[in-house]
């Protein structure tokens, strides 16, 4: 259990008890009680075995508090929505008319293209702070510039409905992957990454999908925090039970993810990731997400702000983008 200095309640202990005493959520595990009040929780988050009274999930509701229930890895199952919450009708209606017409179109190629500048701006980076190693910097930048190029024959191109635009578009969005998963797989010297294989268990895919998901988890608030519906995306076809426009969102923050797994997994080694270790190293990994990645502070729209406070106003943007009050909506970007 940990709360972050930013406010989320990490609950990844087996065997915990949640309840609400005045206005205060008690906590008791087998090392003891402690107590924390509901004012100092931005969200409570829920990855191992815990009970939770009713009351105070009453109390958290009304309190604004999210409550969001995930496997160990992070993968989110269930979240406790308030009746409370923002947004309006007006807005869920424009994103299914946006379907469509143009504006389906504009925001998958805006998504994918903000992702893929992403993708650019780590293999630069990674080239230009690798200059020690003359080869090595060398191919990464070469591989920076075939994306670059892709990526540039991406924005000439026009589509013409979702349908049609959707196939090219991740057509565009696998080569790019395939450049940069090399660049990532180069960057990360001693860890025998295989590329990027969702399904994997080694630990460089783990660590990603845990951050992937966390991230998937911050995203989905905030679809719904706007009256969004998580479930119809643009990229990602709409299917039972997935998040297809939480997925579609959460695509430029992708690369992010990338460089902040990446500057983790440098700071330790191999080991960290046996059988007796493994579990440990997954605490600290989802704790430093929360504690370093969330509240890193990147330039958005002329600000230097924290990344949950970039992801609010994204999605501002995104649904005034819809509601026709903008043109374009701004897509966060990392600098190399």
């Amino acid at each position: 259990m940990r709360l972050t200095e930013y406010g989320h309640l990490l609950i990844d202990d087996f065997g915990v008890t949640l309840r609400k005493k005045k206005k205060r959520i008690l906590i008791i595990t087998k090392e003891g009680k402690e107590e924390i009040p509901i004012k100092s929780v931005r969200d409570v988050i829920i990855s191992g075995k815990a009970n939770i009274s009713s009351e105070l999930l009453k109390a958290l509701a009304e309190s604004g508090v999210d409550v969001l229930l995930t496997t160990p890895m992070g993968k989110p199952v269930a979240r406790v929505v308030s009746a409370k919450l923002g947004g309006t009708a007006l807005n869920r209606i424009e994103q299914y008319k946006s379907l469509e017409d143009s504006r389906g179109v504009k925001i998958a190629k805006f998504i994918i293209a903000g992702k893929a500048r992403n993708q650019m701006s780590n293999v630069r980076y990674y080239s230009k702070s690798r200059r020690m190693n003359e080869e090595l910097s060398t191919r990464l930048y070469e591989i920076y510039e075939a994306i670059k190029r892709r990526y540039e024959t991406f924005l000439e191109e026009d589509f013409e409905d979702l349908e049609a635009a959707r196939k090219r578009i991740l057509a565009y969005e696998g080569e790019i992957a395939n450049y940069y998963w090399d660049a990532i797989k180069l960057s990360l010297d001693g860890w025998n990454f295989p590329g990027r294989e969702q399904k994997s268990e080694d630990p460089v895919n783990l660590s990603l999908n845990i951050c992937y998901n966390l991230l998937s988890n911050q995203i989905w608030k905030y679809t719904l925090k706007f009256g969004l519906d998580p479930f119809m995306g643009y990229v990602h076809v709409d299917r039972p039970g997935k998040l297809s426009l939480v997925f579609d969102l959460m695509e430029p923050f992708r690369p992010m993810v990338d460089r902040f797994v990446v500057s983790f997994l440098k700071r330790i080694t191999p080991a960290y990731f046996s059988e007796k270790a493994k579990s440990n190293t997954i605490v600290t990994l989802k704790n430093q997400f929360f504690s370093d990645f969330m509240q890193n502070r990147i330039e958005y729209k002329g600000r230097k702000m924290q990344m949950e406070t970039v992801m609010f106003y994204y999605l501002q943007e995104f649904v005034s983008f819809l509601k026709g009050n903008k043109e374009s909506f701004t897509i966060p970007y990392i600098p190399w």
